[in-house]
């Protein structure tokens, strides 16, 4: 390791031309005095995310066939132009908050069986009702402590990376911090998320429906299905099962309502919608509105759509690299 360590940050991003200055600008301010490279992994933008970024001296490579868009694509692809000890993950709508770098590599170099550590996320106000209920969850989705994997990102030991072959999964719409972390605690590390804040998120602004169509359309939907035909087979299987639990469940309770409707047994029918029922019952007392409870419902029988879907998709080699060219060489 050098001294002091370099780091190389990686920007995943895709018609980010709204927030990409300013989380660029935040890494150059909060990154202190260690030497560093900022990469912006773009997706093909159709706005003019490469050109801001490459006017502020970063490296800037993206994807040549949109195609390969996807989440776990992004950081993969800065990962192929990364260098140095430590890696820092973040998003195009995200700013870097001050002091959690000198917190993260420090507990990094005091702890060298853990591969990567992250921070405390702040979310702003949201519309839709998926933001609204990530919001109160926000504890159970950025768990402090040890933990399975880093949501939203984090600070990556280098060589833990290369010594499982690949950073992000290049197939997967979601879940692609899931699987990278599955990966490194099968491997023996651990994953850390210290009391500090690491970013500040800019949330979409579009209405529920819309969000839902939004991501039908860029495959976010689909990745549940992605995760679990990746992992068939090998040891990741039973913990990927176990993240998308909640959509795999409901979607064999769909399967089996939509086949007793065939019957045309009314008491079976019955029998079967009751727990549906009771499900919109607890969640709008939950809640305190019916609203929500059905907007839930409909969440779910999207994602099972969507998980049917990735199932069906074909899958590349995640450790080949996707097509891609470099736009601009930035300075370290």
């Amino acid at each position: 390791m050098t001294n002091p360590p370099f780091i190389s940050v990686i920007i995943k991003t895709y018609n980010e031309e709204d927030g990409i200055a300013k989380t660029i600008t935040s890494i150059q301010q909060h990154i202190g005095e260690y030497p560093h490279k900022i990469i912006v992994a773009d997706s093909l933008s159709t706005d003019t995310t490469q050109t801001i970024a490459s006017e502020m001296g970063v490296t800037v490579v993206s994807l040549t066939n949109p195609q390969e868009r996807c989440c776990g694509v992004g950081h993969q692809l800065g990962y192929l132009h990364s260098e140095g000890d430590f890696l820092l993950l973040l998003d195009g709508d995200m700013e870097l908050e001050p002091s959690f770098i000198e917190h993260g590599v420090s507990f990094l170099i005091d702890n060298p069986d853990y591969a990567g550590v992250a921070g405390v996320v702040e979310m702003d106000d949201v519309d839709s009702y998926e933001f609204k209920s990530r919001k109160q969850r926000i504890n159970q989705i950025y768990p402090l402590g040890d933990c399975s994997h880093l949501g939203g990102g984090g600070l990556y030991r280098k060589s833990a990376i290369d010594e499982i072959g690949y950073l992000t999964n290049r197939n997967l719409h979601a879940y692609e911090e899931s699987e990278l972390g599955m990966r490194l605690t099968l491997t023996g590390y651990k994953l850390h998320r210290l009391d500090v804040p690491y970013f500040s998120h800019t949330s979409y602004t579009m209405s529920s429906l819309a969000l839902m169509k939004h991501r039908w359309k860029g495959g976010y939907l689909f990745a549940s299905g992605e995760l679990l035909k990746g992992s068939f087979g090998t040891p990741l299987f039973k913990k990927a099962l176990g993240t998308i639990k909640n959509e795999a469940i409901f979607t064999i309770y769909l399967i089996l309502l939509i086949s007793t409707l065939f019957t045309l047994n009314t008491t079976l029918i019955i029998s079967v919608v009751l727990p549906l029922l009771a499900f919109i019952a607890l969640k709008t007392i939950k809640n305190r509105s019916i609203k929500d409870a059905l907007q839930s419902v409909f969440n779910l029988s999207i994602f099972s759509a969507g998980l049917i879907r990735g199932l069906f998709l074909p899958l590349k080699d995640p450790k080949q690299p996707p097509q891609h060219k470099i736009i601009n060489e930035g300075k370290k």
